[in-house]
């Protein structure tokens, strides 16, 4: 450490012309496409590097739709972007609850909302910690439950398009300073701004940063203080100011200064040591080892003895404030979830059964622990971090932690019998004291690790799964049937029982309505219409107990995507058998017709089975065979009035309204939440629409 301070001392104090007060554009990320959001596995990421000494850093960003087929124009849609430096943001957008117990005292992001319009929009960050900082953006969130089913070719296909942009201000001065000298910077209109870098030693556990300026009142200073995250930050309009911090551990600090009003101002820096209160004799630091596992982001640190490759238990004393410390990594280590968990042993005293443990968690600096169980943190105090007591072990997680040193305070305390005031402390209350609180020893197990989503699992409904976006990898929960959030334990659109087997009658039985078009094919001698029929009944029943039953009550004779294809294709011969068969063409081009169209229809279901094109295929060409075989028949009979009385006033116009209202259904009317109703409601629709539509050949003569 020390060696480090002398060479960053050895800098001479540089004086450097930059940009003041101008951005220029230092980085570019186009075309980022984006997703809907309905898990954070839809997140697209992108990354930007801060260098050291910026006085201002401008994330712009520009969101636009991007045709890519189908038919109108793209309409603009809502986009979510979050950033943050260090680490990606993790966010629930969708307001998704977690089983899993998480660190609450995070560091800040940024959000920003906008619309796929064209036009831009960008977050303006003054003092930007140095190094990386992520970007997540993705089409934002809304009701699955109200989210339309469209068919592809419908309507427009676009693509949202993200272009984002990194802006940076360079400080008019930039310099280094020796923790221990006072210094002294000139500024003025000219030069309004100025980057002081310092490495502050580890004996400062606290720290005042007093500033002194020549104008006093003529002028505004803005102040702020920056090490891998903000700090502290002051506006100065008076002779002297001071800020309280408490420095990061091995990090480099650095003090930027903006001159808001005035023309000019000589500004005085010195650092005083503010570590009296702390007795450093009073910390005991407990060593811990890395082991590093040969996959993304998988590493412990364990506490070993000597040469023993066992992790072992460590001693908390009563008089001694116990730090746990250990480094998280840049980009490598950043994509999964940190796990930290303590437990109690070798507690065999009757007289301390009421011992607890309190944890405090912080990255950069430690924390310490007030005699009533709260954390101090850097300007305030909060509820601790963890509490472990002897009846089993304490965990928490930090998905996708930040870089850099985080340190694990410790303090055990024997609580008396009856006390009343640690119900009220470890109630998310802050305590400075507790009278039946008594700091004395314990003997405690750690386990911290970092692994993909939690602890590797998704509760057991869902897969934890590996993703990568703009170069980055991260893990997140593929979650089975109506479960989300991230670790799978959010049930709000998880269905009961009662209400799957509805949806699963409903989808299923109703495709019984086939039954009478079977029937109906075969007494007027439509055979092979009648096994296509079939097939549709068979297939489309089969899917439906497959797909519907939310793994609960699902029936698969057969693999979902084959029963899937049987189903597409069958409905789609289903149509074009049925429009040959109204076209009335002697038996051979008949035949001919059927299996031609039965070849192209396996194709295009194939190819893409829920475009709209592989539907218009049969029912236009059908249509056109219609209408090209009762035109020659009108033409040779010198007459319109064909085909016969019945069929042409009564059943053919029925039968195409009844399909009609099944199509306009199936293609506008269906959402999520509806589907098992419209849907049913299509499989009705289509089965009556065969039989009205199926003629008699006597009608056709």
């Amino acid at each position: 450490m020390r060696d480090v301070l002398v060479i960053s001392l050895a800098w001479i104090f540089v004086i450097e012309q930059g940009l003041c007060g101008k951005l220029e554009r230092v980085a570019h990320r186009p075309n980022n496409v984006l997703d809907d959001y309905y898990a954070y596995r839809h997140i697209s990421i992108i990354h930007f590097n801060v260098p050291d000494c910026t006085v201002a850093a401008k994330f712009k960003f520009t969101v636009k739709e991007e045709k890519i087929g189908g038919i109108g124009g793209c309409s603009a849609r809502n986009v979510s972007i979050f950033l943050k430096s260090g680490s990606l943001p993790f966010v629930r957008p969708d307001g998704s609850k977690i089983a899993a117990k998480l660190m609450k005292e995070r560091r800040q992001y940024y959000s920003l909302d906008m619309e796929s319009n064209g036009y831009n929009d960008s977050i303006r960050i003054d003092a930007p910690s140095p190094g990386d900082w992520y970007a997540i953006a993705f089409r934002s969130w809304s009701d699955p439950d109200n989210g339309k089913i469209t068919q592809q070719g419908l309507g427009a296909s676009c693509d949202t398009i993200l272009d984002a942009e990194l802006l940076l201000e360079s400080a008019s001065i930039v310099s280094s300073m020796d923790p221990k000298w006072k210094y002294e910077v000139h500024m003025n209109e000219s030069m309004d701004s100025a980057v002081i870098q310092l490495l502050i030693p580890d004996e400062f556990v606290e720290s005042n940063l007093l500033f002194t300026s020549s104008c006093g009142e003529e002028c505004t200073i803005a102040v702020y203080v920056t090490a891998e995250d903000y700090l502290t930050g002051m506006t100065l309009n008076t002779t002297n100011g001071t800020v309280f911090f408490k420095p990061y551990s091995d990090a480099f600090h650095y003090v930027t200064l903006r001159l808001l009003s005035g023309n000019s101002s000589n500004v005085s820096l010195q650092l005083f040591d503010n570590s009296s209160t702390y007795d450093l004799d009073q910390v005991k630091l407990v060593d811990l080892m890395r082991k590093s596992l040969p996959d993304f982001f998988l590493f412990d640190y364990e506490h070993l003895q000597g040469n023993s490759i066992k992790p072992s238990a460590f001693n908390l004393t009563s008089n001694t404030l116990s730090v746990l410390s250990f480094e998280i990594g840049r980009v490598y280590d950043v994509g999964g979830t940190l796990t930290i968990g303590l437990k109690i042993v070798d507690v065999k005293d009757k007289g301390k059964k009421n011992i607890i443990v309190i944890a405090c968690i912080s990255l950069g600096y430690y924390s310490n622990i007030t005699a009533g169980g709260s954390c101090t943190r850097m300007e305030n105090t909060t509820i601790a971090d963890i509490y472990v007591n002897s009846t089993g072990p304490a965990t928490l997680h930090i998905p996708f932690p930040e870089p850099g040193i985080w340190h694990i305070s410790l303090k055990a305390f024997c609580v008396e019998e009856n006390c009343h005031c640690i119900g009220t402390c470890l109630n998310n209350t802050i305590c400075e004291d507790c009278d039946c609180m008594n700091p004395c020893d314990a003997r405690v197990e750690s386990r911290i690790s970092s692994l993909p989503c939690i602890e590797g699992r998704c509760n057991s409904r869902g897969k934890c799964m590996h993703y990568m976006s703009g170069g980055f990898v991260f893990a997140a929960c593929h979650c089975s049937g109506a479960y989300r959030g991230f670790d799978c334990a959010d049930d709000t659109y998880v269905l009961s029982n009662s209400d799957i087997i509805v949806r699963v009658l409903m989808l299923t039985c109703s495709n019984l309505a086939f039954i009478a078009s079977v029937y109906v094919a075969i007494r007027r001698q439509y055979f092979t219409e009648a096994i296509v029929y079939a097939a549709v009944l068979f297939f489309s029943t089969f899917y439906h107990a497959c797909e519907a039953g939310e793994d609960v009550y699902s029936v698969c004779i057969m693999r979902l995507s084959v029963l899937q294809f049987c189903d597409f294709f069958n409905a789609l011969l289903s149509i074009w058998v049925t429009l040959v068969a109204m076209a009335s063409f002697g038996p051979k081009l008949t035949a001919f017709c059927q299996i031609t169209g039965a070849v192209i229809l396996a194709m295009s279901a194939e190819m893409d089975r829920t475009a709209l094109w592989v539907f218009l295929l049969p029912a236009v060409t059908g249509s056109a065979l219609i209408g090209f075989s009762w035109g020659i028949r009108c033409k040779r009979r010198g007459t319109i009035r064909y085909p016969s009385r019945p069929y042409r006033n009564i059943y053919f116009p029925a039968g195409l309204l009844l399909v009609s209202v099944g199509l306009v259904c199936y293609a506008f009317l269906q959402t999520r939440s509806n589907y098992y109703i419209v849907h049913s409601l299509w499989h009705v629709c289509v089965a009556i629409g065969a039989i009205l539509l199926l003629p008699k050949r006597k009608y056709m003569k």
